[in-house]
């Protein structure tokens, strides 16, 4: 079943309440299940087939049940005439007595051997069973015409006792639509209950509401606009309280969200990589200094009265002849290569 929603729920949030009422009106059933599955006719294939088994087993199990409560004192009589006598029971004959024993046993055992089997229906009663089967029917049939009378009676209280075995025909349509008449009652009843505490929220909302009026009323009929004003300071104060509750819990949420993202794990952890990062700092400066001494040492960073421009200016000069140098010998390669691949 779907569970109802309450319905200041559903009008505080539109969206969603369209969203139920699309659920339960068109894509869901009340039990839960979707009613666009793809493979709907499988289903109810599936589904018809699972009734036609159940109610075989259905009558199987009645069978049996017949059988094992069969009352085997005194065999079924007929209904005497008003001028007649009730005849004196008599008891059924040991043999069918023990054919229906056997039978039951039979009927109900799960699993038996089968030389078990073969002994059972080689004995003189269970060869006497189609024999007595008629008698074993109209046992059968009056016991369960007993039951079915007693569950009508129970289901029409007030139907005359002479007409009982006319409603027994209509005995599982009736069941059927209690328990579904059943379902609908108990779902409009969870709705209703549903709604009941709705309106039960507002009107408790409306009484406190007319509650506080009437206090406010009390007090201005009594002290005057002193009292209102002094109603608005109590309210601003409040107001203010709460905001730095709210603050203080927002504090306390920070703080400990910030516990539970930087765990002493981690603050150990971010405190190693800050050592890490100061000491490669430290090595990048010595680097530095190094290669601003040895650019110094090429004229680099001198001023002109130290001969530093002069300096440079040798140096890049080599640096270009170096660098022609190194193409023309990558030229001379190259023509090399290319002789020897001739």
């Amino acid at each position: 079943m779907i569970p109802p929603v309450d319905n200041h729920i559903l009008q505080s949030n539109p969206k969603f309440a369209a969203l139920y009422a699309n659920l339960t009106n068109n894509i869901l059933n009340s039990d839960g299940s979707t009613t666009n599955h793809p493979s709907q006719k499988e289903r109810a294939v599936i589904q018809l087939t699972l009734r036609k088994a159940q109610a075989s087993s259905a009558k199987d199990k009645f069978l049996i049940s017949g059988l094992r409560n069969l009352d085997l004192s005194t065999p079924p009589v007929a209904k005497p005439s008003k001028t007649q006598p009730r005849p004196p029971p008599q008891p059924l004959p040991s043999e069918l007595v023990e054919l229906i024993l056997l039978l039951t046993s039979r009927l109900t055992a799960t699993q038996i051997p089968l030389a078990h089997i073969k002994l059972l229906e080689s004995t003189p009663q269970w060869r006497s069973l189609p024999e007595h089967l008629p008698y074993i029917a109209s046992l059968l049939s009056t016991h369960l015409q007993t039951q079915a009378s007693a569950l009508t009676r129970v289901l029409s209280p007030t139907t005359n006792p002479s007409f009982i075995h006319r409603s027994i025909p209509k005995l599982y349509p009736s069941i059927a639509a209690l328990q579904e008449e059943i379902d609908t009652k108990r779902l409009a009843l969870h709705k209703q209950r549903s709604a009941l505490t709705t309106q039960t929220t507002t009107l408790l909302q409306a009484y406190q509401d007319a509650i506080a009026i009437t206090i406010q009323l009390l007090e201005t009929s009594k002290h005057g606009s002193l009292s209102l004003e002094r109603h608005y300071l109590t309210q601003i104060t409040y107001l203010a309280l709460e905001a730095q509750k709210v603050e203080l819990e927002a504090r306390a949420k920070c703080v400990k969200a910030k516990k539970m993202i930087y765990t002493p794990e981690a603050v150990e952890a971010l405190g190693r990589y800050k050592e890490n990062l100061r000491d490669a700092r430290e090595r990048l400066s010595d680097r530095k200094r190094s290669a601003e001494r040895i650019l110094w040492g090429y004229g680099v960073g001198r001023k002109e009265d130290e001969g530093g421009k002069e300096k440079e200016k040798v140096m890049r000069e080599i640096a270009r002849v170096y660098g022609e140098l190194r193409k023309e010998i990558g030229e001379v390669q190259r023509d090399v290569e290319r002789l020897r691949g001739k």
